[in-house]
């Protein structure tokens, strides 16, 4: 006998991009939306400061997602130069 089972996905959200990646600050807001849900029917005094702190973690996460690119970056540049590609390693220190 073959049996089935019925799972729910809960909500599915799709985004596109054309010639180019997803930003650091989508990437940003989705890690803030994850970790910060702000109730709608909180009081609204904790509703703000909430939103405050929120808006803080962004700025946060986004400024280290900022850095850990550039850092990779920096490690991409010294891969090439060590294996002796230094025009590859120039194309990427301009971009």
């Amino acid at each position: 006998m073959i049996e089935f089972s019925e799972s729910q996905a809960g909500s599915v959200s799709v985004m596109t991009t054309k010639d180019s990646g997803l930003s650091v600050d989508h990437w940003a807001e989705r890690a803030t939306n994850t970790i910060i849900s702000v109730g709608t029917q909180s009081h609204p005094l904790i509703a703000e400061q909430a939103k405050a702190f929120k808006e803080d973690v962004f700025r946060t996460i986004k400024y280290y997602m900022e850095e850990a690119i550039k850092s990779d970056k920096t490690s991409r540049i010294a891969e090439l130069e060590q294996a002796d590609h230094l025009d590859m390693a120039e194309i990427l220190r301009k971009m």
